[in-house]
């Protein structure tokens, strides 16, 4: 139940959701990219390319085709959490501010969670594109795409910490 000081218990699972299945999904994502082949990263190793190569029927290949679908299907349930995580926003309501965030710190949380939204599609969809076209050359997109949001993420957690571990007022606990 709302307490008026924290979120709602969904809010809640739906975010943490999101958090552990974007880690897992970058963990399969470098296990991709740092694959012997290089068919992860789209790209190969010693000139070749990581589109249209024969498979080779051994086990690494299978190892990596496992990985690629394992990435593509968790990519799909980012997507899913996060249409889940947008039609539960617009249907409840969110907890005042803490008292303690300045009004620079509200725009900076609003605006790290705004683009951390987006990218909750951005990135898997870039992946989709990346994969679809089998152009190698697109690969800076999913990139770009990925660093944006490890940087409006380093924005959202480093708010969060600096309440945490310097102003001590327990903002972290409103989303636990």
């Amino acid at each position: 139940m709302d307490t008026g000081l924290g979120y709602r218990p969904l809010t809640k699972v739906l975010h943490w959701s999101v958090v552990a299945v974007f880690a897992v999904q970058f963990v399969i994502g470098y296990a991709l990219d740092t694959s012997e082949s290089g068919r992860g990263r789209g790209r190969g190793r010693g000139g070749e390319s990581g589109r249209g190569r024969g498979r080779g029927g051994g086990d690494e290949a299978f190892g990596e085709d496992a990985l690629l679908t394992a990435h593509v299907l968790v990519g799909a349930v980012i997507v899913a959490l996060g249409v889940t995580r947008l039609i539960w926003r617009r249907r409840t309501t969110l907890p005042p501010w803490a008292p303690t965030l300045t009004s620079f710190e509200r725009r900076l949380a609003h605006r790290t969670e705004a683009v951390l939204y987006v990218l909750t599609f951005v990135v898997p969809l870039t992946g989709v594109l990346l994969l679809a076209s089998g152009d190698d050359d697109l690969l800076w997109v999913h990139v770009a795409a990925q660093m944006s949001f490890f940087a409006a993420l380093a924005g959202h957690v480093g708010l969060v910490l600096k309440h945490q571990l310097l102003d001590r007022d327990r903002l972290l606990h409103r989303m636990l």
